[in-house]
């Protein structure tokens, strides 16, 4: 099972309602309007975050942009349970380096996998630990990959092979049918994806000195372009 904890906000909801179509899904919300430092970290959980008699624990954890402390606090609190935890940074802020490698060791002294993806869509199940790539392949996520069919140059229907955990791949492939299936639809696409919108953030990164949104972006224009690769490539060999 995946569990969800956030501290709301929209893109915590799409993320939870695309993954719930996709397989088992649980969602807990933190607050938000916290202190500075936590003394008690335990007395904002709730007691069955780590499973319990009614129900089994997670074995992969998604955070959403937690307060440090109690992102610090997760893994302790499914440690008997889960292989991995994911915390995706749509914005930067949400997980910094320094807090990414406290948390990476606390999961690791449990064998707990840890991916940090900047945005979400950036994750690479083939380049992921096992449990994340499992986590991948069962619900159908990570960077955006399409499959498109071609007819009279233009796209008569699109195949999600593996989507943004936002749903966003999902608008995408239903906009993108009726398209002319060349070198223009990479641009129509990041048009799309400012359509939608994407959530992640315009603030500048200061570790890549682009904004996160700017990522998602160039993902998204990097999978249609290879769809309409593969495509002309297929329709290359139907013709030999």
């Amino acid at each position: 099972m995946v569990l969800v904890v956030h501290s709301g906000g929209l893109y915590a909801e799409r993320v939870i309602a695309y993954l719930s179509t996709r397989g088992p899904v649980a969602a807990r919300q933190l607050p938000r309007d916290l202190p500075m430092i936590i003394d008690d970290p335990e007395e904002y959980f709730p007691p069955d975050l780590g499973g319990d008699a009614a129900a089994p624990g997670p074995s992969v954890v998604i955070a959403i942009n937690l307060h440090q402390d109690l992102l610090l606090e997760i893994p302790h609190r499914v440690k008997d349970t889960a292989r991995a935890l994911i915390a995706p940074r749509e914005d930067a802020s949400w997980v910094k380096p320094g807090l990414q490698r406290q948390l990476a060791q606390a999961c690791a002294g449990y064998g707990i996998e840890t991916a940090f993806p900047k945005p979400f869509c950036a994750l690479d199940p083939e380049a992921s630990t096992p449990a994340i790539r499992a986590f991948c392949e069962a619900y159908g996520v990570g960077l955006p990959r399409f499959r498109f069919t071609v007819e009279n140059g233009l796209i008569a229907a699109v195949e999600v092979l593996q989507a943004a955990p936002c749903s966003l791949t999902a608008f995408l492939a239903e906009k993108l049918v009726g398209l002319p299936a060349d070198e223009t639809l990479p641009e129509r696409a990041g048009y799309l994806h400012h359509a939608y919108p994407c959530l992640a953030t315009m603030t500048l990164d200061p570790e890549t000195g682009d904004t996160v949104m700017h990522q998602s972006l160039a993902i998204v224009r990097k999978s249609a372009e290879e769809a309409v690769a593969r495509s002309a490539d297929a329709g290359e060999q139907q013709g030999e």
